[in-house]
């Protein structure tokens, strides 16, 4: 990256952050590689709408309805071009009036009319972004919430992924205005983000409620008369091997987890469904189970100027520090990989000095408030992301079976929803 190009994007994550506290989950430009246009902004070659509420205008999918020109029940405009299963979609939409919303993994009844998820679209700052079951189990996951629902169909809310409030007096949702919905699809495993907003994250384990593939669409909503258009819809497809996603830490204590030493049992604690360390002294908690290929997402943030991180693929007996790679968790260096105890892989040597691979931009952490960690180990590829920011990979990881474990080094440092997708190899 060259220094113009940094300082821009440092720019970027100031204002960004100076709001209330509280940025984007995802504010650095994200990676765009493998994104497809399925809206050529001219017609309707690919969708399907009944085409007394469809039309196209100033480059916009636009549904309208009048007082003239009522639609009985719920409407919808259909992409013709196949079932999505697993998936980024990425999609603009801007609202004059009533609600609509954005269907994927859905099914057709009748013709344009639609069941399944549904990123909600509202002038309501308290729910524009949350997630409706069409046609099913109606409400699912208010805005700022991590759900699981089971086997039987209970939804248990099991964590914030982000303060709604917070979110509504930093103008998450701009009302009348353009707002960008990123949803995300892998297995089980559901997550909407509005203007880089994450205000949901879903884990649907209800069998018989789910949706793990079907179509996309745009709703025009029955009742008073309305205007609702879309345009710059992209999707990204993903592989089809995701597992059903769990969560590794409960949010209630440390079940499946267990100490390095004994001198750890006085460092964590669980508290208002966050995992605390105090730094002191060393050591790490790791997971009871090894995995060895997944998506690993999770938040955390420093009491203060810290150190931490996240060991993967950890292998042999404890000590400080175990054979691993560590996807350093140090406060300004989120991003950066740290080979322990000569792991096998492959890594940039233009970033490398000794065991240290520096990440591939300028920091995009959110000082003293909560940062993302996506974590992808797939075969022998890594990938971290902070904050929806690619910083850095690997390739020809030893693929092996090893726990996951996080370091207190130092200072205090806190956790939560913390959720493993596994990535399934040769139908294991």
């Amino acid at each position: 990256m060259n220094r113009s190009i940094e300082l821009s994007v440092l720019a970027f994550f100031f204002a960004a952050t100076v709001i209330c506290g509280v940025s984007p989950a995802s504010a650095a430009v994200e990676e765009d590689d493998g994104f497809e246009s399925i809206f050529n902004g001219k017609d309707l070659t690919g969708w399907d709408g009944d085409p007394r509420f469809w039309s196209i205008v100033d480059g916009a999918i636009r549904g309208q309805t009048t007082a003239e020109n009522p639609t009985q029940g719920n409407t919808f405009c259909v992409w013709r071009g196949g079932r999505l299963k697993n998936f980024v979609l990425k999609i603009k939409y801007r609202l004059e009036n009533h609600n609509s919303g954005v269907q994927y993994r859905s099914e057709e009844g009748q013709k344009w009319r639609i069941r399944g998820y549904q990123a909600e679209i509202q002038h309501d700052p308290k729910v524009a972004g949350f997630l409706y079951h069409e046609g099913g189990r109606g409400w699912l996951v208010d805005v700022g919430d991590i759900m699981v629902i089971d086997a039987d169909g209970k939804k248990n809310v099991v964590g914030k992924i982000g303060d709604r409030q917070a979110y509504i007096d930093a103008g998450y949702y701009k009302a009348g205005e353009w707002n960008e919905y990123t949803i995300t699809c892998r297995g089980n495993h559901v997550m909407q983000a509005l203007n880089g907003y994450e205000t949901v994250e879903l884990i649907d384990n209800d069998k018989r409620g789910r949706h793990m593939d079907g179509l996309l669409a745009m709703q025009l909503h029955a009742g008073p008369p309305m205007k609702v258009e879309f345009k710059d819809i992209r999707i990204k497809r993903l592989p089809d091997h995701y597992g059903e996603a769990i969560m590794l830490f409960n949010g209630k204590d440390l079940e499946g987890w267990t100490f390095s030493s004994d001198n750890q049992k006085d460092v964590w604690s669980v508290r208002d469904g966050v995992l605390v360390n105090k730094g002191r002294p060393t050591g790490y908690i790791r997971t009871t189970a090894d995995f060895t290929n997944y998506v690993l997402r999770l938040q955390y943030r420093h009491l203060g100027s810290g150190n931490g991180g996240v060991l993967l693929r950890m292998v042999g007996e404890d000590k400080v520090w175990p054979r691993s790679i560590e996807a350093q968790g140090a406060a300004g260096n989120a991003g950066d990989i740290w080979n322990i105890d000569k792991f096998p892989m492959k890594v940039a040597q233009e970033r490398t000095e000794g065991r240290r691979t520096r990440k591939m931009h300028a920091s995009n952490e959110k000082q003293g408030d909560w940062n993302r960690y996506e974590i992808t180990l797939d075969g022998g590829d890594l990938e971290l992301k902070v904050n929806g920011l690619v910083q850095n990979t690997a390739t020809e990881c030893w693929e092996t079976p090893g726990t996951i474990c996080l370091q207190s080094e130092g200072s205090p440092m806190e956790f939560r929803n913390i959720v493993l997708i596994p990535i399934v190899k040769d139908g294991k």
